[in-house]
């Protein structure tokens, strides 16, 4: 069964399994020392209409052209399908298409939904707003590097068996022996 990233409220929806949370979580402001972030205003906009579970979707919404500037279309900010689990980079929100501080924060969200929704359990680490899995802190700027930066400024969509394949080749043995809890913290947090 799967469960609410946020609430840990079991899942039925398909749309909102694919996504790891429910529609009153994607939009609720949750404590500060949760796991997730507690600020949930953002330049990006959150889109279920593709749940992160068939593909990673990176869009943008129109701006305003400026007629002065003889601009034919001018585009505005991201859009995307991947929840604001976590703030670390970017406290402003999610961007794409080049290798900046945006990028890196819908990397890590991406890289953190992807283990929640592979029911990954393993070390945590502290981001500025919320926590994150160490293991996605790991991997989230090769993902970045791979998915993001290079994305189309437009747009662009990853398929999510891409994503798998790519998370499968890069979750090393070894990667996920270094992320794992170790048994002595499962006692000392029960």
């Amino acid at each position: 069964m799967t469960t609410c990233v946020r609430c840990h409220k079991p899942l039925s929806d398909p749309n909102s399994v694919s996504a790891g949370m429910g529609p009153i979580c994607a939009h609720a402001m949750i404590d500060r020392n949760s796991d997730v972030a507690s600020r949930e205003k953002f330049s990006d906009q959150f889109d279920t209409s593709i749940p992160f579970g068939k593909a990673l979707v990176m869009e943008r919404y129109p701006r305003p052209v400026d007629r002065d500037a003889n601009l034919e279309i001018e585009v505005g900010g991201a859009i995307t399908n991947v929840p604001h689990l976590v703030v670390h980079h970017s406290p402003d929100g999610f961007e794409f298409g080049y290798g900046g501080s945006g990028p890196a924060d819908l990397a890590l969200n991406a890289c953190q939904l992807y283990l929640n929704m592979v029911q990954y359990s393993g070390q945590k680490t502290k981001c500025y707003d919320g926590n994150c899995w160490t293991l996605a802190w790991i991997l989230h700027q090769d993902f970045k590097r791979e998915f993001i930066a290079g994305a189309n400024r437009k747009g662009a969509i990853i398929p999510f068996d891409t994503m798998a394949r790519w998370f499968e080749a890069n979750m090393t043995g070894q990667l996920l022996n270094q992320c794992a809890v170790e048994s002595d913290e499962l006692i000392e947090e029960e």
